[in-house]
């Protein structure tokens, strides 16, 4: 599956490997684009998705909506044991994650493919209980 979502602030790739969807949002993910968020990630989940990579690299801000909607994500995955792991997370979005606690609740991976490997693997994630960790150079 992949789908492509363009707003004049932000754009929404997902692609899925597997039961894995990586979610590459681009740009600004803001109160406006929230509600269409949730949506898109509720169907990838619905398709069969059981683990999520968030590929910050090209976000340049989230707000708290758009943080609510991971956990919305993650609320759901939690049903059938999946996991959410964040991968190329950039300095001004690390501030925001960091501010709103979610660098302690999940793990980070320097790229998508070491995330992709890792859930893959089945590790057990800050979310499940285990501690947040940071993977490789950042």
């Amino acid at each position: 599956m992949h789908i492509l979502w363009k707003l004049p602030n932000m754009s929404l790739q997902i692609e899925t490997r597997a039961q894995t969807a990586i979610v590459r949002p681009t740009g600004n993910v803001s109160k406006p684009v929230a509600g269409e968020l949730a949506e898109l990630l509720a169907a990838a989940i619905d398709d069969g998705a059981r683990n999520m990579v968030f590929d910050f690299a090209a976000l340049t801000h989230i707000s708290s909506d758009g943080l609510k909607v991971i956990l919305g994500a993650v609320r759901r995955l939690r049903e059938c044991r999946g996991q959410v792991v964040f991968a190329a997370v950039g300095d001004p979005v690390r501030t925001l994650l960091d501010i709103g606690g979610f660098l302690l609740l999940f793990d980070e991976y320097p790229t998508v493919d070491e995330a992709v490997a890792a859930v893959e693997n089945c590790r057990i994630t800050a979310a499940e209980g285990g501690s947040a960790r940071i993977y490789g150079a950042r």
